[in-house]
């Protein structure tokens, strides 16, 4: 009887303790991908790597180019020199091959480095705002089943965001 009890006891103290958290402003939530997709370094670092692909994209076509003519070249050549030429076309080939390959690694290495500093960038605001305003618990928003949306804080952190990087 006396474990029922206490057992009884430790639940009532739990949920008073969820409901007092759970009434206080200690708790916030935030959409992490409206954040990310509306902040505007996001966007202007969209536009560097879209500048960069095309960069790389123009580079791999002058390559690939230069194998085409290299292929139309052969056609015109007798069977002995066709064999060496072939050879020729391969090697390019594979250059190509490794060009376009290593052009796409440092393009997702590049965007890998971004989206980490802009998850940052993002962590720090939010830490920064809970701080200030004594938010013991910060959740995301994709995690929820239901949240009030007077405890969405997501355009707050995302004003935080884009008047900080529009100083700089």
């Amino acid at each position: 009887m006396k474990k029922v009890s206490l057992l009884a006891i430790m639940i009532g103290v739990w949920f008073g303790a969820n409901l007092a958290l759970a009434n206080s402003e200690s708790l916030i939530y935030v959409d992490l991908f409206k954040i990310f997709n509306n902040y505007q370094k996001t966007a202007d670092y969209d536009k560097t790597l879209q500048t960069e692909q095309k960069k790389k994209q123009e580079g791999l076509s002058t390559y690939k180019k230069e194998i085409e003519k290299m292929r139309q070249q052969m056609k015109l050549l007798k069977s002995k020199e066709q064999e060496s030429k072939r050879k020729e076309i391969e090697k390019k080939a594979e250059e190509y091959n490794f060009k376009r390959q290593q052009a796409f690694l440092d393009l997702r290495k590049e965007r890998d480095e971004k989206m980490k500093e802009i998850l940052g960038d993002i962590t720090k605001a939010v830490e920064k705002y809970a701080k200030a305003h004594k938010i013991r618990v910060v959740l995301k928003k994709a995690g929820l089943i239901y949240g009030d949306s007077s405890l969405d804080k997501t355009e707050d952190i995302l004003k935080i965001l884009n008047s900080k990087y529009k100083k700089k």
